[in-house]
């Protein structure tokens, strides 16, 4: 059985005393970093008097601090747009993923964890940030979606494609990034929710951004309770009632924003999350008492400058991580702990109007104390990146070239360049291009678990490039459309796979090379026609994705499709509102996946349809918002991974205050 934090359940070994065998050339090299944050951090805090606040008028571009936003172009990044959130506001990230995207999430049901796969990889090779910082755990070198509350965030966005040289180990086949805006004009705005569902489920929550022009908050506070007490179908084909699936949660992020000059900023974070899930038994199984807890708490401190001509942003995080995890028949009893320290200082000045050049380093350092580990374990990561982002303002044209070099004790990272651009070919039509070289370093589970731990891997390396273009059509003031079409193709060397050995011990080898390509292709239309106002939203991705050569002699699997990767994923939402009134209607296709490497076997592809609707209803001050919900209509019974149910139709009643 899986768990958030290892790979199987299995008896934990005794701890062999802790590990001496951390190269002393990267403790130094990290600490190195740190102690260079530190000293960045004091300079800035002490030299912030004599800095001249002096606005003068801008002859050029203003820095955004944010690298992403500076050295993105050419690379594919989709948001969620805000009445899409209003709608499904207190979901959590794998059902809005899954209904609103056209990616693909791997869930392990009610109680399971639910993880991210874009363009044909896996969730390892996928990221997931929170205003910066990466949220994938050390150890397993992944994020749980399911226990992330979108209600908690006003900006999401969804960037597909390899981008490891701006975001580091990992981003082969994409990322998924989550922040709030932080409003200093706005003297306060809040909104509550409340939803009740027909299987056990209840959640609720309540968000405040507040301003006074030099200080902005932004704090969130959401919690689930949840039975999943649905039916489904079992092994011997009885319907039966899921047992043993109760699922707590609760979390609270703050956010504070202090202008210490008009262009020096500070800021802190604080996330606290925790869950306490039962997990419920897999189809084939006739009862589960699987218990687990999880908490993890998210620091982070940041000072910007931003000038006409540069900004420097020093940044810093500390992430603590605990779960536990039970099962009495098993004879399991087993704590994790992981800590994570994360330095990063970013540089970029403006040169012209045209010109921006941009660099950085930064540190990571973990202490995971694992059962499954021979002792205490310690990782160490740093990496130092250049880049330019040239405009050329007369054609439009964008190009950016980034460089990066990681360094992780026990590994040689390979150098990763990047080259992108933006081309507008006429006033409707864009096209963009992207080549990269990505980069995954082997996780700690990987290499520290005891048995099977395998300290002579080598990192995963992996050739991106994609290509696409956008055109846009705008008549008067009746609708708008967007329509994109990307195509890409990475190949995937030293893949990293566990795998039986000859004693029977599961072990990871880098014994595969792995080709995945495929078309996107989406539209958007919005519109304004006789009192109507909405939206209509369609991806499809076609995601082949396939074994080309193996280190080891398993001739059957070449040529073959990725387990539980659909060669087919398709969305459709429209939504519409008129006065007060409004709904939204969704729609989800995904294609068959395959459960075995040889793809003897296969789960069945599945359809979705979820359906909303709702009335505002306003007063002077306030404005409430009445919502009722039918998900999975046609109560199709699936399963995203084999033997985990997923639940079928299920209704629900939302209550939404705000004010005005």
């Amino acid at each position: 059985m899986f768990n958030a934090f290892g790979l199987k359940a299995a008896t934990a070994p005794a701890k062999a005393g802790k590990s001496l065998l951390l190269p002393v050339i990267f403790i130094v090299m990290v600490k190195r970093v740190v102690v260079i944050v530190s000293v960045l951090v004091c300079t800035a805090l002490s030299v912030r008097a004599q800095i001249r606040d002096t606005v003068m008028t801008l002859n050029g571009v203003e820095i955004i601090a944010d690298k992403v936003s500076v050295f993105s172009a050419g690379l594919k990044i989709d948001r969620i747009d805000s009445a899409t959130l209003a709608v499904c506001q207190g979901a959590n990230f794998s059902a809005l993923l899954a209904e609103q995207t056209p990616v693909f999430l791997r869930s392990y049901g009610p109680g399971g964890i639910s993880t991210l796969a874009i363009r044909g990889t896996n969730s390892s090779h996928a990221g997931v940030f929170w205003n910066g910082i990466n949220l994938n755990q050390p150890n397993m070198g992944m994020t749980d979606l399911s226990r992330i509350s979108s209600f908690e965030f006003s900006d999401i966005s969804l960037q597909s494609g390899g981008a490891s040289t701006l975001l580091g180990s990992g981003v082969m086949g994409g990322s998924l990034h989550l922040s709030n805006e932080m409003m200093f004009s706005t003297p306060w705005k809040s909104s509550a929710y409340l939803h009740w569902g027909n299987s056990g489920t209840m959640s609720g929550g309540i968000k405040v951004n507040a301003g006074s022009g030099k200080l902005a908050y932004s704090g969130s506070f959401s919690g689930e309770w949840n039975k999943n007490n649905f039916r489904y179908t079992g092994f011997d084909g009885k319907r039966l009632r899921l047992e043993n699936a109760l699922v707590k949660s609760a979390s609270a992020i703050q956010q504070f924003e202090y202008r210490l000059t008009k262009k020096q900023r500070l800021s802190a974070g604080f996330w606290f999350q925790t869950t306490d899930r039962l997990i419920p038994p897999t189809v084939t199984m006739s009862k589960s008492d699987q218990h687990q807890w999880d908490q993890a708490i998210r620091n982070t401190l940041e000072w910007s400058y931003t000038g006409n001509k540069q900004s420097l942003v020093v940044r810093s995080a500390f992430i603590d991580e605990k779960e536990f995890y039970e099962s009495k028949s098993a004879e399991i009893r087993a704590d994790y702990h992981l800590n994570t320290l994360l330095a990063e200082v970013e540089y970029k000045r403006n040169f012209g109007r045209q010109l921006i050049f941009g660099s950085g380093i930064s540190g990571h350092l973990t202490r995971a104390d694992i059962p499954y580990y021979q002792g205490i374990e310690f990782k160490s990561d740093a990496s130092v990146w250049v880049a330019a982002s040239y405009n050329h303002v007369a054609t439009g044209i964008k190009s950016v070239l980034n460089l990066r070099q990681d360094f992780s004790a026990g590994y040689q990272i390979p150098f990763c360049p990047s080259l992108s651009a933006e081309i507008p070919v006429s006033k409707n039509l864009t096209t963009r291009f992207s080549t990269s070289r990505n980069f995954r370093v082997p996780t700690m589970n990987d290499r520290f678990w005891n048995p099977g731990g395998n300290p002579d891997l080598h990192p995963e390396s992996s050739w991106n490039l994609e290509g696409g273009l956008t055109y846009k059509l705008k008549k008067h003031k009746l609708y708008q459309s967007e329509m994109s079409v990307d195509i890409y193709t990475l190949r995937l060397e030293n893949m990293i796979q566990w795998v039986p050995g000859e004693s029977g011990i599961w072990s990871p080898l880098n014994y595969q090379k792995v080709w995945s390509r495929g078309v996107e292709i989406s539209s958007k239309t919005d519109f304004s026609i006789l009192g109507f106002k909405g939206y209509f939203r369609l991806g499809y991705n076609y995601s082949p994705s396939t074994y080309r050569e193996t280190t080891v002699a398993v001739a059957d699997i070449l040529d073959k499709q990725l387990i539980y990767i659909p060669l087919h994923k398709v969305v459709e939402t429209f939504y519409v509102a008129k006065s007060n009134w409004y709904s939204m209607f969704s729609y989800s296709l995904v294609g068959k996946r395959f459960v075995q490497s040889d793809n003897a076997k296969s789960i069945p592809k599945h359809t979705s349809i979820d359906i909303y609707g709702g009335k505002n209803i306003l007063t002077q001050k306030m404005r409430f918002r009445i919502q009722a919900e039918i998900r999975n209509v046609f109560d199709v019974e699936y399963q995203s991974v084999l033997y985990y149910p997923e639940p079928g139709r299920s209704f629900s009643i939302k209550l939404i205050v705000s004010n005005l």
